[in-house]
């Protein structure tokens, strides 16, 4: 990559697995963008689930360390590169990229950089790409939600579950159940939640049988180990499940081998013939895979539609927290010890607190 010799790229760079403490804010030259590529200048940039799974090297497509993290962001248009013309440089934007987010500049693809509405804060824009394209795909491309199906989502309060809440309004008579702590139910039913458990002191599966004797026709999965089964038996006969997280494999601040080859090994593994017998769907979304190849076309068309739903004021991200790049500790022990209602975003700028 070319340097500027002006000014320096801010980064927080993940120096070797194990926690959050392997992070450290370094300086950086400023990528120049090659053809079909976009420079942003970046005002906020997300966290997920996903990046505390890959500082403790769980997550198999970033890259080794030394590297930065970072798969989503809200800023302005920098500079083009050769064969872009739009956006221009000064609008503000959504960036999506595989990898490098967590950087004052990145470089994203021409066509993973979406305007936005006037009215959307840069953190409410780094808070759209993972969290409501995994959404989407999961209730539209994949789960095809029809009016009056039943959708259950786990970690109703984090990022996905803020988004899963909104995305069902737009279709009609949809019944949302959800999981988290009885101090986040008010905040998930304003998302769109119709009934809630507390994990905590409820056996999930008990209380939404009740409820539902027949089973749920969508049932999100983020949890993985022997909760994949229990999710699969409250899917109910032409229904689907879809896996998209194995939240159960973090459960400290570094890698547990055992935690993981204990949560490996209760992990349902459904026979064929099982499924056939059982009419039922078994999936999976992992956001990462689909940055490349055919289902990329799947992103403008979902974009598209959640900035409509913004206008529209049925998508509004729910903002958590706000830490700058040296708090970066703060941001992570947030969502570690699960008090994040919605999402918790960094900033290369200076915060003088937590918003």
């Amino acid at each position: 990559m070319a340097e500027s010799s002006e000014k320096k790229n801010k980064c927080l760079v993940l120096r070797g697995y194990g926690s959050y403490n392997k992070l450290e804010v370094q300086e950086k030259s400023i990528p120049k963008p090659k053809k079909d590529e976009i420079r942003v200048k970046v005002k906020a940039c997300g966290i997920n689930f996903a990046e505390m799974m890959a500082c403790q090297g769980l997550y198999g497509i970033n890259p080794k360390p030394p590297c930065v993290l970072g798969y989503e962001v809200g800023g302005i248009v920098d500079e083009l590169g050769e064969g872009v013309t739009e956006p221009a440089v000064g609008t503000r934007v959504i960036a999506a990229c595989r990898y490098g987010g967590w950087s004052e500049y990145i470089i994203s693809a021409h066509d993973l950089v979406w305007p936005i509405p006037d009215d959307m804060s840069f953190q409410e824009a780094a808070a759209i790409p993972v969290n409501y394209l995994t959404a989407y795909v999961m209730l539209f491309s994949f789960g095809n939600l029809c009016s009056g199906q039943s959708v259950l989502c786990h970690m109703a309060s984090g990022g996905v579950g803020c988004a899963v809440g909104q995305l069902c309004k737009t279709v009609s008579d949809v019944t949302v159940y959800g999981t988290c702590s009885a101090a986040k139910h008010e905040a998930a039913k304003e998302n769109g939640y119709t009934h809630l458990v507390d994990y905590r002191t409820q056996d999930y599966f008990k209380e939404i049988k009740k409820l539902e004797p027949e089973g749920i026709d969508l049932v999100l999965d983020p949890l993985g180990g022997s909760e994949n089964k229990r999710n699969y038996d409250l899917t109910k006969t032409f229904g689907r499940q879809i896996l998209y997280g194995s939240a159960n494999v973090i459960t400290g601040e570094t890698r547990s081998l055992l935690r993981l080859a204990k949560t490996w090994w209760n992990t349902s593994g459904t026979n064929p013939m099982d499924l056939m017998a059982g009419n039922k769907m078994v999936g999976g979304v992992h956001l990462g895979y689909l940055f490349d190849g055919f289902y990329r076309r799947i992103f403008p068309q979902a974009m598209s539609k959640i900035i409509q739903w913004y206008n529209e004021g049925i998508v509004k991200p729910q903002i958590d927290s706000v830490h700058s790049f040296e708090n970066f500790g703060d941001a992570f022990r947030r969502m570690h010890e699960r008090k994040n209602i919605g999402k918790i975003i960094l900033t290369p700028q200076e915060v003088q607190k937590s918003e």
